[in-house]
This record gives structure tokens, C-alpha cells and sequence, in this order.
């Protein structure tokens, strides 16, 4: 909102500059003029950066559900043939990779969980 506003005054001040840079001589207004332009494209940039920021945060924090599934059904595939083959090191390797993107849906759903919770009792201290 603060940035709207921002911008609307610098709309104006830039309209004000021509028009009193129009009376007075337009080599006064051209440096007003362009500062006020530079000034509206940092304004822009500013926003375009925010939004991106905020996009990118609210992806980052969900999980493909999918995503996670196929992973985990590849890497049981792959420790069934690391156990086939007998490679202690390839078992290894594999039961690790699954007990921690087990351990990460496990910690995601539990924050989903306590999210959903925390709604309802924010929820239900405001009706008090």
C-alpha cells in the first residue's frame, strides 16, 4: 500500500516538474523528470523482488506428495538390488537415503498437523 501511494506521489510531482519546467524552461525539468523516472523503476523492481521472494517461499515449504513416493518406491527398488547383489555399501547407502525421506514426511506432516491445530485454537480465541 505504502509503495502505491509512493508511486502515485511521484506521478504527481513528476506532472507538477513538467508542467512548472514548461514556464520555466525545459533544461530545469529534464534532471527532475528522469529522476522521478529512475525513482518509479526502483519502486517496480522492488515489488517484482518481493513477489518473487514470497513465491519462492511458499514452494519451498510444501512437499510433492508424489515426488516423495516415487523417490521412496526408486530407492526400495534400488536396496532390493544392492541386497540382491550383496554390495553391503549400496544397502547402506539406500536404507539411509529412505530413513531420512521417511523422517522428513514424518517431520512435514507433523507440521501440518500442528499448523492445523494452532488455526483452530486461534480460531477459537477469537469467538471469546
Amino acid at each position: 500500500m505504502q509503495k502505491v501511494i509512493c508511486a502515485v506521489v511521484t506521478m504527481m510531482l513528476v506532472a507538477s516538474v513538467a508542467a512548472a519546467g514548461s514556464h520555466a524552461g525545459k533544461a530545469n525539468a529534464a534532471p527532475a523528470l528522469n529522476a522521478a523516472k529512475v525513482q518509479q523503476a526502483n519502486d517496480k523492481t522492488a515489488v517484482k523482488q518481493e513477489k518473487n521472494a514470497i513465491k519462492q517461499d511458499i514452494k519451498s515449504d510444501r512437499r510433492d506428495v508424489k515426488k516423495d513416493r516415487a523417490q521412496l518406491k526408486r530407492l526400495r527398488a534400488d536396496l532390493k538390488a544392492a541386497e540382491k547383489a550383496g554390495d553391503q555399501a549400496r544397502i547402506a547407502r539406500d536404507r539411509t537415503a529412505i530413513q531420512r525421506l521417511e523422517a522428513d514426511i514424518r517431520a512435514d506432516r507433523a507440521d501440518i498437523r500442528q499448523d492445523k491445530v494452532e488455526a483452530k485454537n486461534a480460531g477459537k480465541q477469537g469467538k471469546k
